[in-house]
């Protein structure tokens, strides 16, 4: 009866991470449809894994009683995860140590995406802290889904990394105001004091609209800057160029000039771009 059983739990965790991921994140849900078949269930933990950690950073109601210190237990309670290989019967943490254990993601990547979020709660002094943190969280993230499709290739992968701070600093440049809102402040000091603002100018909602632009600004420069060293190196891998798909979303976010403080869903023309990309083999 062991087998069977087992069978059932893994077709309900798969149902269960689809829809998860789908609820959570449809950007990257929505782009990683155009992972190999073999490697979208592993996209599908990623993303709910990566919601999970992204939601220990998002604490407005408790920051200023407790500070940092709830996300970072958090944040510590993943980390014991994947040390211990002890899933605590959480059913993410079951299938996320079930991709480690089948070597179809490599530990210290998704270690780095934990890090990256310790990091902005403990905040980040300065354009290089942050650009690592992007880079190891929103970049990891694209990595993850690029080694669970059987890309191995360490230059490949750096130039998906890249693609994913593309997508990163994209959704920035979108949800700012509303990142802003649920008490995160994933952004470098010396970039706020440019615009003179401070991370507990931020969490109480003191910034103003041109001082918003200003950020947008600085995010916008950062992609265009990682954009153009992915593109180095000619087409990507297929199944590499599905993994960084979510860049095209992040550069259409870094276009647009008007954006609402709460955009609306996505639309048509962004489910066709990322179609378009990869009908045409390149970001």
């Amino acid at each position: 009866m062991t087998a069977p059983m087992d069978a059932s739990r893994a077709a309900h965790d798969g149902v269960s991470m689809l829809h998860a991921a789908r609820a959570a994140d449809p950007d990257r849900f929505f782009c990683a449809l155009f992972l190999p078949a073999a490697a979208r269930a592993a996209a599908m933990v990623l993303i709910a894994f990566n919601h999970e950690c992204v939601r220990a950073v998002a604490t407005p109601a408790s920051w200023a009683v407790a500070g940092p210190m709830a996300g970072l237990i958090r944040l510590q309670w993943w980390r014991d995860v994947v040390e211990s290989g002890n899933a605590q019967r959480h059913e993410t943490a079951r299938a996320l140590l079930a991709l480690l254990a089948q070597g179809q993601v490599r530990r210290d990547t998704i270690e780095a995406i934990i890090t990256a979020r310790e990091d902005e709660l403990d905040g980040l002094p300065d354009r290089t802290r942050w650009q690592a943190a992007m880079l190891a969280g929103a970049g990891g993230m694209q990595v993850a889904m690029a080694m669970a499709a059987g890309i191995g290739d360490g230059p490949t992968l750096e130039r998906v990394r890249l693609y994913g701070g593309v997508y990163g600093v994209g959704a920035l440049v979108r949800y700012l105001p509303a990142v802003l809102a649920a008490g995160r402040c994933p952004l470098p000091d010396d970039m706020l004091a440019e615009a003179n603002l401070s991370r507990d100018g931020l969490r109480t909602g003191q910034a103003s609209p041109g001082q918003v632009a200003a950020l947008r600004g600085e995010l916008r420069q950062q992609g265009q800057a990682w954009l153009a060293q992915a593109r180095e190196g000619g087409r990507l891998p297929r199944p590499a160029l599905a993994a960084g798909l979510p860049a095209i979303l992040g550069l259409r976010d870094m276009k647009a000039r008007a954006l609402p403080a709460s955009p609306p869903p996505r639309g048509v023309g962004d489910r066709l771009a990322v179609m378009a990309a990869m009908m045409r083999g390149r970001i």
